[in-house]
């Protein structure tokens, strides 16, 4: 079993009057680490946000404000969540985020009466990506990818290039309808994107996990390639009529993603989770636990192939809205983690400020070794 060992955690980001979350981290070829999360309109969890990139020059030990750039900036009618950063064998660095439209109101005209509550009318524009070639100094355009046949799709992990440099990505989405038809007529599904030309375009792949009994919704997918080959798909499950969540799931491809296993689930409760091959060839999941006691956890599997919730350790405990002043008092984690040259691991995630009102979410990161 591992043990956590000389957990520290550093704050990255925490701003009094915004909420910020969902973040994502890479390491660069100059030992530089890269962190991106949304910067939403206010103190509340919209999904309808800027998407700001951080830097650290010391492994994870500083982060200035002054260093925050916005790579992707929100308006009236279009905002981003869920970024993630992924970096290429060439150097290329991509950042991938889903944009919605028309959330909370934002960019329609309307009554203010009853039927004002226009966030029924969000939509899901699709995944778009930024690209670099100086280490993200600056950035390309943004240009969206074609999920189709899927209505849209979102990521939340990292991508996984393969030796040849093929580029699998998973992500979630519904085949038919807005986002506010999840859960009804149509599910969540998990499901491979790839690209042949280093990300610039991209095609449905194939599915990863779906329920056509439409029970069962499988979202927020993380990614991964075991020391022996296999892709790994851990996501997270949501149950019908109630949303219920449910357990982490696992799929697996041994034939580099043509066909997946059917989803089964683990006994380890949380969500989403990030997964990470180690160097030593152990596969790292951390994951977001939603309820007492609130805060990141973490298993590791020896191989990626077989997972067991009494490895569990705690990374950091706490985190969330403790007077529950607020409407996503719970909405903590996100978690995304990278190792370092030293072999230490160091995890980004957000959570709510502790101390004194206004209690604001914040990104942290967690440095640590196993």
């Amino acid at each position: 079993m591992a043990k956590i060992i000389g957990a520290k955690k550093i704050t990255i980001s925490c701003k009094a009057d915004r909420y910020l979350c969902e973040g994502d981290i890479v390491r660069l070829g100059n030992g530089d680490l890269l962190t991106v999360f949304c910067d939403t309109r206010g103190l509340i969890h919209v999904d309808f946000d800027d998407i700001f990139l951080a830097r650290s020059q010391d492994n994870g030990m500083t982060w200035h404000e002054s260093d925050i750039v916005t790579v992707w900036k929100s308006d009236g009618y279009n905002g981003g969540n869920n970024p993630c950063i992924s970096k290429l064998s060439d150097g290329t660095l991509l950042i991938y985020f889903l944009v919605n439209s028309f959330d909370g109101g934002q960019g329609i005209f309307y009554d203010h009466g009853p039927q004002s509550n226009l966030y029924s009318l969000r939509e899901c524009e699709g995944c778009f990506f930024l690209r670099s070639n100086d280490d993200g100094r600056t950035w390309s355009a943004p240009y969206k990818a074609n999920t189709a046949p899927m209505r849209w799709g979102q990521p939340a992990d990292g991508l996984v290039e393969m030796p040849d440099g093929t580029l699998y990505l998973a992500m979630s989405g519904l085949h038919n309808g807005p986002w506010t038809r999840q859960n009804s007529d149509d599910l969540w599904r998990s499901f491979l994107m790839r690209s042949d030309d280093k990300g610039l375009h991209w095609e449905y792949y194939s599915t990863i996990a779906y329920d056509p009994a439409k029970i069962i919704s499988f979202h927020e997918p993380g990614l991964a390639r075991a020391a022996n080959g296999t892709l790994v798909c851990m996501m997270r499950s949501e149950h019908a009529p109630r949303r219920r969540h449910g357990h982490l799931w696992i799929s697996f491809s041994n034939n580099n993603g043509e066909w997946w296993t059917p989803p089964q689930p683990t006994n380890i409760w949380g969500y989403p989770a990030d997964l990470l091959t180690l160097a030593d060839g152990r596969m790292l999941a951390a994951y977001s636990h939603r309820r007492d006691p609130y805060g990141l956890r973490g298993c590791v599997s020896r191989d990626g192939l077989t997972w067991d919730a009494k490895d569990e350790f705690v990374i950091i405990d706490g985190g969330d809205d403790k007077k529950r002043t607020t409407g996503a008092w719970w909405h903590i984690g996100y978690p995304a983690s990278c190792q370092l040259a030293d072999g230490s691991i160091i995890t980004v995630a957000h959570e709510w400020t502790q101390d004194a009102e206004p209690f604001v979410q914040y990104m942290f990161a967690a440095r640590y070794s196993l």
